[in-house]
């Protein structure tokens, strides 16, 4: 099968590199283990939160297996990719690197790749933004900020045993689909890798959560995905660039409703914790309740990302489809963001009617 070497050499060094990270966490645990307090934790045990070394593991070796049109195009992507990288890694193992420096280097890495490698996002079949984006320095501009905001999107659904990098997999599945398609053979070959060196962590992640992405997975991860999403249509102009906007919905819908909802709240900014992602309500309720039905009350952190992996399965399923046609991927972008909204208020009224029913019992039981 043309493309299974790069997928089966990146998992087996991403593989080997988690299973090492987790077999050795009593030496390192001190700067990397991430503890069980924080508003967002929703894990019992400390657990290694350097997934990402994994992934650039995976990445790395299988890289060194590419020809050479599609390595000279991945070491670009891999070197742009470090300032993401490294915030990351740093705030990994230390812990202090805030929310704005982190979001701030992404979006740096995201002006290099456009600078470096002379891609960037040169149309959208968006009416009034097409005529700007005829403008370089617009596109580069635009550019460099959406693959910021997607490789931060993608760390704010990093909450649940598989979720992030789950819904990473079933997105590079889809650019992978279309790559083959349009006979793009080196992003073809890039999203497989990427598959490949996932795929190594995750099966150290899911279901029973021995080893955490961390921010320098999730940014990695991240930048690649939009990344691909803009060299994808920008090398086959027969795909329409609104293939990243549906393929990717689920995160940066999440970041947006994240945003407006810490905005209308008094005392809270953008970049504010809270526990309402729609990962956390739903692992607070409807995994809850499925996983205690299952007997088994200790699986509802994955059962959390299986539910919302459906998400991201029905964004990809109509990109696939649609690549070609901007009206339907639009339409698709719609039918996401309500299958979204429809999930988040019946998880959310379900929580409120609860906590309702639990005052009104206590307030009988003191009566």
């Amino acid at each position: 099968m043309i493309g299974l070497e790069y997928v089966v050499t990146a998992f087996l060094a991403s593989f080997l590199m988690a299973a090492l990270i987790v077999a050795t966490k009593s030496f390192h645990g001190k700067l990397t283990l991430d503890g069980d307090h924080g508003i967002q934790k929703i894990h019992a045990a400390p657990t290694p939160r350097i997934g990402g070394f994994a992934l650039l593991s995976g990445a790395l070796v299988a890289g060194l297996t590419l020809d050479a049109q599609t390595q000279a195009l991945w070491w670009t992507i891999c070197l742009c990719a470090s300032p993401a990288f490294g915030s990351g890694a740093i705030e990994d193992i230390t812990k202090k690197v805030s929310a704005k420096w982190r979001l701030l280097a992404t979006v740096c890495a995201g002006l290099i790749f456009c600078l470096v490698s002379g891609y960037h996002i040169e149309r959208a079949d968006i009416p009034g933004l097409d005529y700007l984006l005829r403008y370089p320095a617009f596109g580069i501009a635009l550019s460099a900020i959406a693959i910021g905001g997607i490789a931060n999107s993608l760390n704010i659904i990093d909450g649940v045993n598989g979720l992030a990098s789950g819904s990473a997999i079933i997105v590079f599945s889809a650019f992978a689909v279309i790559a083959e398609q349009t006979n793009d053979g080196p992003i073809l070959a890039i999203c497989l890798l990427m598959i490949g060196s996932i795929a190594g962590f995750f099966v150290m992640n899911f279901p029973a959560g021995k080893l955490f992405y961390g921010d320098a997975g999730a940014y990695a991860t991240g930048f690649v995905l939009a990344v691909i999403g803009i060299v994808l249509p920008a090398r086959n102009p027969e795909i329409s660039p609104l293939i990243a906007v549906l393929a990717l919905a689920y995160p940066w819908i999440e970041t947006v409703v994240s945003i407006r909802r810490r905005l209308k709240r008094d005392g809270t900014h953008p970049g504010a914790a809270d526990r309402l992602h729609l990962h956390s309500l739903v692992y607070r309720s409807r995994a809850k309740r499925i996983a205690e039905a299952l007997g088994h009350p200790e699986m509802r952190n994955p059962i959390t990302s299986v539910v919302l992996w459906s998400l991201s399965l029905i964004a990809c399923s109509i990109t696939v489809i649609s690549a070609t046609s901007p009206g339907s991927l639009g339409a698709g972008v719609g039918v996401v963001f309500v299958c979204y909204m429809l999930i988040y208020r019946r998880v959310a009224l379900g929580s409120k009617l609860r906590r309702a029913m639990a005052t009104a019992r206590r307030a009988r039981i003191d009566m």
